[in-house]
């Protein structure tokens, strides 16, 4: 038997004897996504013995509208998705429904109230007859009008449900009628779909994501992904044996549509993010910018680069001097990071997985929001045994294949980018320098007086609704209820004139935090107005910010004639820091059950005493 085999048959025994904790934490440990489809059947299999209730999953609702068989590849996504934390309730429309299942308001679709509706189409549903040679002027509206068929259908939805949308763009097909000249012309089969896509992606609409089946395809190989006789004999639209990552990558997908994709890289030094030991080899001795090493090291910093630039913290844990190690981020003529790209910079002799806990606790993060980058197998063993929330992937020996060992494994999806985003590690490197301020200080009034803080209060909009949605969907520490809202229920929302949006931007001597701070109210009656959502980033802690939001919200009783704010915490793993925020605040509990993990609070209003004081200057935008 091999190795496989064998860690088959420890899974077995360990769910026999109901040891379902540890079963599903080595059956986590494999398959890969590209592990064949009898390999994937088989942990699927196992998975589906192990009771979800003794896992702590998180449940969804998943539907899949798919114009192609989805069985198969329904069974192994509930695993995936379980390796992610869900446990997803499936439901697959019957065979090549779409439009039936879309259109008509009293479909089962609609009966099972999804989270989130996926239309799983190929490139045999983009329905465009178009004759060879057409002009361009007509070849625009022959995609167009095929576009408009799939964001009708996203109406209608949206219409009907609240559920967030992944619509699969078009795989390229193999066959080609005009061989090589089909990529010369636009009327070729090749460019019509690449120019469908192209137009399907302008097309998207908020609550709506693409889930980019085209390229999946071409990762897994196009010969290997068109097997005619699955789809002529019991129509799956692509080899079952990828299967695996098609599920892996959907599954990372739905994470991020959930606001749980990764937020931070923490990363070693010394033959990470160059070749050689700075400190044995000094800065002319190390391998960065010459040889295929000194290249390969010069588009793994590129590449962290721009994952840094699109909103990923970069913070650096290194066993190093710390003068020594930033010797090549101020000197080295080929370093591509300087110091400014560094939120939290962390170079000693203590152990890394102490270092990676220092690092969380500056920058306010949790732990499984950190991915850690080690050549050192050794660390890398370490990190994942102190800290198993932590994700630290495989690093191979040569630097060649880093960019590739960290993106196959997806941490970083997203369904959305914000200005937020551009600035997100200057954001939190500023940080740093506010908390080194406070600790020179003598006082907190002193400290707080001196950051010069204002406030920009403004009525929830679409321009802002991509950072809304994301800080809602991601945040967890500060998040009194975690509510998660689409982007689609936030815009039905925005225009219910019984819910009160309100976003929060915070900037001050160092720089501009951005947009920090949602609320959702509800009017619930004459008298009481109820916190629906109350969310805050973790950036800007105990700087009278909570003080200052909760202002705004007696204003807004006020203006509304209410005499009651209604208040509810709900406990979770992450924000036991607002536990007690609701009775700082001056609200009295009035419901609370005997776990304490639901209460509800009520502030009622007077006419004095009902603001709390902050060294925060507000300006409005409405």
């Amino acid at each position: 038997m091999n190795q496989r085999g064998q860690n088959m048959q420890r899974i077995k025994k360990l769910i026999i004897k109901e040891e379902f904790i540890e079963a599903f934490k080595q059956l986590q440990q494999f398959p890969l996504p590209i592990n064949d489809f009898i390999v994937q059947q088989k942990c699927a299999r196992l998975f589906s013995k192990i009771p979800k209730e003794s896992l702590g999953l998180k449940p969804i609702k998943i539907g899949i509208v798919g114009t192609s068989t989805m069985e198969h590849f329904a069974n192994v996504f509930y695993f995936w998705m379980a390796k992610e934390g869900f446990d997803v309730t499936l439901y697959l429309t019957e065979f090549n429904t779409l439009d039936q299942s879309i259109l008509n308001p009293e479909s089962k679709l609609y009966e099972f109230c999804p989270d989130i509706v996926w239309f799983f189409t190929n490139y045999r549903d983009v329905r465009m007859d178009i004759p060879f040679g057409c002009p361009a002027e007509v070849l625009d509206e022959y995609i167009q009008e095929a576009v408009s068929r799939y964001v009708s259908l996203w109406c209608a939805l949206q219409r009907y449900s609240s559920a967030f949308i992944i619509q699969n763009n078009a795989d390229m097909p193999l066959t080609r009628i005009f061989g090589n000249y089909e990529g010369s012309v636009s009327w070729g089969r090749s460019n019509l779909m690449r120019l469908f896509n192209l137009k399907l992606s302008q097309s998207i609409v908020p609550g709506v994501a693409v889930f980019d089946l085209d390229y999946i395809s071409s990762l897994y190989g196009k010969r290997l992904w068109f097997e005619s006789k699955y789809w002529y004999h019991s129509k799956h639209s692509f080899a079952l044996d990828a299967v695996g990552l098609v599920a892996f990558r959907g599954a990372r997908l739905v994470s991020a549509i959930k606001g749980q994709s990764k937020k931070c890289i923490v990363v070693d030094l010394d033959n990470t993010l160059w070749g050689g030991v700075i400190g044995d080899d000094g800065l002319e001795g190390i391998r960065l910018g010459h040889g295929a090493d000194g290249e390969a090291f010069v588009d793994f910093q590129k590449y962290l680069l721009d994952l840094k630039n699109r909103g990923i913290i970069l913070a650096v844990c290194s066993k190093n001097e710390e003068e020594t190690a930033k010797l090549p981020f101020l000197k080295h003529p080929d370093t591509q990071i300087v110091l400014d790209d560094i939120a939290v910079f962390v170079a000693n002799w203590d152990n890394k997985a102490d270092n990676i806990r220092e690092i969380a606790a500056v920058l306010n993060i949790g732990l499984d929001s950190i991915v850690f980058i080690d050549d050192n197998p050794v660390e890398r063993a370490l990190v994942r045994n102190m800290l198993p929330s932590v994700s630290v992937p495989e690093l191979s020996s040569d630097p060649v294949r880093y960019i590739q060992d960290v993106e196959e494994h997806c941490f970083f999806e997203t369904i959305s980018y914000s200005i937020e985003d551009q600035s997100r590690s200057e954001m939190y490197r500023v940080d740093v320098q506010r908390k080194e301020l406070q600790h020179k200080c003598t006082d907190i009034s002193t400290f707080l007086q001196g950051l010069s803080m204002e406030a920009v209060v403004g009525e929830c909009d679409q321009m802002n609704l991509s950072r809304i949605s994301q800080l809602i969907n991601k945040s967890n520490q500060f998040h009194l209820t975690t509510t998660r809202y689409t982007e689609t229920q936030l815009t039905v929302m925005m225009k219910d004139s019984n819910v009160i949006c309100r976003y929060f931007k915070l900037k001050d001597c160092f720089g501009d935090n951005g947009l920090i701070s949602v609320i959702i109210l509800r009017k619930a009656n004459p008298l009481d107005l109820v916190v629906d959502t109350w969310v805050m980033s973790c950036r800007v802690f105990a700087r009278g910010m909570e003080d200052f939001v909760h202002n705004e919200i007696v204003s807004i009783a006020k203006t509304l004639c209410c005499s009651r704010i209604i208040g509810r915490y709900v406990a979770t793993k992450k924000n036991a820091v607002v536990r007690d925020l609701y009775s700082k605040l001056g609200y009295a509990l009035i419901k609370s059950d005997n776990g304490e993990t639901e209460s509800e609070w009520v502030y009622r209003i007077h006419d004095v005493l009902d603001y709390k004081t902050t060294f925060i200057k507000k300006e409005e935008v409405f």
